[in-house]
Formats: structure tokens, sequence, C-alpha cells
């Protein structure tokens, strides 16, 4: 039996939905419109080593795992539209994220020497180490400071918003008018 893996349909066809990044005659997972094994051919083709993927997928990057030197080595590939016809990205992240891949990509290729520390996720508090006083806390320690700062951020634009209004509803001669009956 011939242990090498023919796909079903070697020109795969992408699906016209981009959220489902299968092919439409065969159903095998697509990394920009091509499959898993064409990716691996692709960087078997240039290293001239036999490649294995992992099967762990992040985004459009595959994991696969290359043997050099007597020791197994894991990186990141995803295909891409130059010579090598794939992009290829080592990282420590035990479990990193697609985002972090291609950051870490755009870091080596700008040259950067290493990619910033990463950033807690939206909604963790980092910034300061304790919490933001709520309004009612505020509110309790009223002062004349705490009123004057509340009037200027709420009053004062509600009080051009109405006056803008009052102005175009009443025109130049009726705020003339109004303005002599008050003073």
């Amino acid at each position: 039996m011939n242990s090498t893996r023919v796909p079903l349909c070697p020109p795969h066809t992408a699906n016209p939905d981009p959220f489902k990044g299968v092919c439409t005659v065969c159903g095998v997972r697509l990394l920009d419109g091509i499959s898993i094994e064409q990716l691996v051919g692709r960087v078997e083709a240039l290293t001239m080593e036999p490649v294995q993927p992992t099967g762990r997928i992040r985004g459009t990057w595959a994991e696969i795992l290359e043997e050099g030197d007597g020791q197994m080595w894991a990186s990141w590939v995803r295909p891409a539209r130059n010579f090598a016809g794939y992009e290829h990205i080592d990282t420590t992240n035990p479990d990193p994220t697609g985002e972090e891949l291609s950051g870490l990509l755009l870091a080596e290729l700008a040259g950067l020497p290493a990619p910033a520390p990463a950033l807690p996720e939206i909604g963790e508090a980092w910034s300061r180490p304790r919490r933001k006083p709520t309004r009612w806390d505020r509110f309790k320690r009223w002062s004349q400071a705490n009123a004057e700062r509340e009037f200027v951020t709420i009053a004062a634009p509600l009080v051009g918003i109405w006056s803008v209004a009052l102005w175009v509803v009443l025109g130049n001669d009726g705020i003339a008018g109004l303005w002599s009956a008050l003073f």
C-alpha cells in the first residue's frame, strides 16, 4: 500500500464564506486556500527535511515539528505569497494566539530586538492599583471642589446646548427681547 497521502481534490476549492475555512468539495480544513498537508509540502520542499504537522491551529497558523540535530523542534507556519510560499516563526510561548504569532513575525520582519510583554486582557485593571471610585463614593465625600467639578463636566455643556436650541427657536430678535425682559 502506498504510504503517501493524496488529497481527494488537489486544487481545493475554498468556500465563498470567509468564515468557513473548508474545501467545498472534500471538506478539508484550509488555511488561505491551501490544506495543511499542502503547507507542510511547501515547507518540506524548501527545507529538504521531513516535517510533521501537530494538528494545532491558531488562526491561519499551523504548528509543525521538525527534526534537527537529533531533537524535535516545534514552530509555526502559515501560507504566504512570497518566494517560499509560507511564513515561519518560532516562539517560546507554549500556547500562543494567532495575534501573538503575527505580532512576532511582524517584529522579526521589522528588525525589532524583542517583542514587548503581552498586555493584559481587555477589561483587566492594569493601569492603576486600586479601583476608581464610583459616582456614589464621590457623592458621599461631597465638597465644594467636587460640586464645581460636577457642574463643569455636566451642567455647563447642558446649559450650552439649551442656549443654542433656544437661539435656534427664537432667533436674534427673540433672544434680544428675552434679554431685555430679564434685565
